[in-house]
């Protein structure tokens, strides 16, 4: 398939689901089979946002598909999960600096077919630590098993591309999972801020609100919180300049409160994970002629469909999958019927 083809243009990539069993195990098996079969001679790791590629979801208590791996594939897992595995494999280095209850990171390389239970680091510093690693080992590219949960981890500062997986899980009404995955795709697909360099000034910002002024300049509005009372009382910050930079979330208040404000016409955020507004205050903000930028762009490569649902509801795939294309503009698969 095309998509699987387009991967192997990048160094990183995850996948994550929008919600549990929307058949991103399923996207990562069916990613990692053809990129075996079709790209032998690419060199592939895997890692995971916590836990996965248990028989059993913990949750909802319905069986989920393992994680297969093929001759080659590098793996890091925890320790623990490693003397579990159900594949050949030869242990390549030892991450004594990530430490979890599991034990240490385990990095291996399976030595033929078989299953694994994967638990990477929570957080995106240990994610960007392995990304590292593994490209110093030469790897072309390094997959990360994500989850909406945890959907910051799969960022664009992490990972090169994302494939989203959604399905019946999120929603067994056809219209309300139409509305639902395409909000949020809107969101992936928010326009990126031009200035490579402002971008590379604000990149390691982790709080605060920031004024980019006419000059290029960046003021700090001295606020920590772009929610707190002070920063409204008297809002002179929003003499210096008509773009705002938040370096956290972003709530419906704070988009009600700036769209309220006369001198603010832009808001620029980190990436589409930080947004935590609702569709209609979003798109109040959006209609009063205010724009949403990122300073880091998501490339999505395909979205995927799994059309059964925990409660063993099931859509109609083709349709859904045509529907949902439709409403997006572009290709959803459904990797059972690939």
């Amino acid at each position: 398939m095309p998509f699987v083809a387009s991967l192997t243009q990048l160094r990183s990539l995850s996948i994550v689901g929008t919600a549990k069993n929307t058949g991103k195990t399923e996207c990562l098996n069916y990613v990692l089979r053809r990129l075996w079969e079709e790209f032998p001679q690419k060199s592939i790791a895997l890692t995971s946002i916590g836990i996965d590629g248990e028989r059993r979801d913990q949750v909802t208590q319905t069986d989920k598909p393992e994680i297969c791996l093929y001759p080659g594939t590098v793996f890091i897992t925890a320790e623990k999960f490693y003397r579990s595995k159900m594949v050949a494999a030869e242990i390549i280095d030892i991450e004594d600096q990530y430490v979890t209850s599991l034990g240490r990171a385990i990095y291996a390389r399976s030595r033929g077919t078989g299953k694994v239970l994967i638990a990477g680091p929570a957080s995106t510093g240990g994610l960007k630590q392995i990304i590292q690693k593994t490209q110093e080992k030469a790897i072309d590219l390094t997959i990360i098993d994500g989850a909406l949960s945890r959907i910051s981890l799969a960022a664009p500062s992490v990972s090169d591309g994302l494939i989203l997986a959604t399905g019946a899980a999120y929603s067994v009404q056809p219209e309300e999972l139409i509305r639902r995955t395409n909000y949020l795709h809107r969101l992936i697909k928010l326009p990126e801020y031009g200035s490579r360099s402002i971008a590379e000034q604000l990149t390691d910002v982790e709080r605060g609100m920031y004024v980019i002024g006419v000059d290029g300049g960046i003021h700090d509005t001295g606020f920590v919180s772009a929610l707190s009372d002070q920063a409204w009382k008297d809002p002179q910050w929003t003499k210096l300049g008509d773009t705002l930079f938040v370096a956290g979330a972003v709530s419906d208040p704070l988009l009600e409160r700036l769209r309220l404000i006369d001198d603010h016409s832009r808001l620029i955020v980190r990436d589409f994970t930080r947004i935590f507004a609702s569709p209609i205050v979003l798109d109040k903000y959006l209609a009063s002629g205010r724009t949403i930028e990122v300073l880091y762009g998501t490339r999505l490569m395909a979205i995927t469909f799994n059309p059964l649902a925990p409660s063993g509801y099931k859509l109609d795939s083709e349709k859904m999958c045509g529907r949902l294309q439709e409403s997006l503009g572009v290709p959803v698969y459904d990797v059972r019927r690939l």
